[in-house]
């Protein structure tokens, strides 16, 4: 047990799992670009989040264990701008953003840096957390849905999807204003650029192209381009 608790203390152990958690920042980073560019497809929600909230437990425990390391200072002082990024582009997507959330806010104060640097930087991502928010917020309210890709997954149409005979291209519908005077909007996107995850799939929305727009009259509507 001794050595156990000899080797676990070891400078160079710790560095090591310093640097090992730079892989979690990573991992954010690319949750970021996904919820930025991509539709989630799901085939077991359930399995999936448990995985994701494994990984950021772990990811805790790793950061807390070397926590007086410069390189998890660094990268404590690093992440929450990532995770800012994960909260606008998916908004809303709370089994998304709450476990990193908990994870970036919990490693800020319990990191060993210099409380001045914690202090100005904490006001700052506070400051910009904040506004950021309820700007994301004002904007939807009284312009509607605010996106950089320019779409509403939120109005996609998970049961209209058409592949092209090559499997390269899909047609995808997005439905709006639902009611008596709904519109359908369809776009093509390319397949090639999904990206396939554990429990699902990520369906590439970034550069679709807009190909025609008609009443929506319902599921059964399939116009022939």
């Amino acid at each position: 047990m001794d050595k156990l608790v000899a080797f676990l203390k070891n400078v160079w152990f710790r560095r090591g799992v310093a640097a090992a958690c730079w892989g979690y920042t990573g991992l954010m980073v690319w949750i970021a670009w996904l919820t930025f560019g991509y539709y989630f497809e799901f085939e077991n929600a359930t399995s999936l989040f448990v995985l994701y909230l494994f990984v950021n437990i772990a990811a805790l425990g790793l950061m807390i264990l070397s926590r007086k390391q410069v390189i998890t200072m660094i990268n404590c002082m690093i992440l929450p701008p990532i995770i800012f990024a994960i909260v606008i582009f998916g908004f809303g997507n709370w089994y998304i953003i709450l476990p990193p959330l908990v994870v970036v806010i919990a490693m800020f104060f319990i990191n060993a840096a210099n409380e001045t640097l914690k202090t100005v930087l904490g006001t700052f991502y506070l400051l910009m957390y904040v506004i950021g928010v309820v700007a994301y917020i004002a904007i939807n309210l009284f312009m509607g849905k605010m996106t950089v890709t320019g779409l509403d997954l939120a109005l996609r149409d998970a049961d209209y999807e058409k592949l092209s005979p090559s499997g390269e291209y899909r047609i995808v519908r997005y439905v709006d204003r639902p009611g008596e005077r709904s519109t359908a909007a369809y776009y093509i996107e390319e397949t090639e650029q999904d990206i396939e995850i554990p429990f699902g799939l990520c369906k590439n929305v970034f550069g679709s192209m807009h190909v025609h727009t008609a009443s929506y009259g319902g599921k059964s509507d399939d116009p022939i381009f």
